[in-house]
């Protein structure tokens, strides 16, 4: 999928059979609610998502592997989201400014998640990240107000870097 038209509004489905997103196809779609990602999505580029204010409801289908840079940066009204089993990468500032984000399960096929990819998710409360991570980027969760015992307990994983 190269381009989605900017006035798109409500709940969009994409169809079957579509295996990448390219980077700023949803790009600043502020009036978009809903999206339906089909199980042959692969790869979501980079930007994707980015700047659609309005999106509060995604479901990514099992088959992704990466999340690109900035894939859905200032997703301001996104409060959930499910990574797949099957991703094994968050790019750099991947869920940046998505600030209504309350929880997140990292699954244990992620090897790498990229700076500032949560960064400034002001309402994330709960983060669980397996010992598949090997690399966290610097910042990968500034801005973040986390319980002071989840705070430490990352702080002792992965060093103080991660806040910033």
């Amino acid at each position: 999928l190269l381009k989605a038209s900017r006035k798109l509004n409500g709940t969009y489905s994409i169809k079957e059979g579509v295996r990448i997103i390219c980077d700023e196809a949803f790009y600043y779609c502020s009036s978009l609610r809903s999206l339906v990602l089909p199980d042959s999505v692969t790869s979501i580029g980079d930007g994707t998502f980015g700047d659609c204010y309005s999106l509060c409801s995604i479901v990514i289908p099992d088959g992704i592997t990466s999340i690109g840079n900035y894939a859905f940066a200032d997703c301001r009204s996104l409060t959930d989201i499910v990574i797949p089993d099957s991703a094994t990468s968050i790019g750099e500032s991947a869920f940046d400014g998505c600030e209504s984000l309350k929880s997140i399960v990292i699954p244990d096929g992620v090897t790498r998640i990229g700076k500032c990819a949560f960064c400034d998710c002001s309402s994330l409360r709960s983060v669980v990240i397996p010992d598949s991570v090997t690399s966290i980027g610097e910042s990968t969760f500034a801005f973040c107000n986390f319980p002071n015992d989840l705070k430490q307990e990352l702080i002792s994983r992965f060093g103080e870097k991660i806040f910033g």
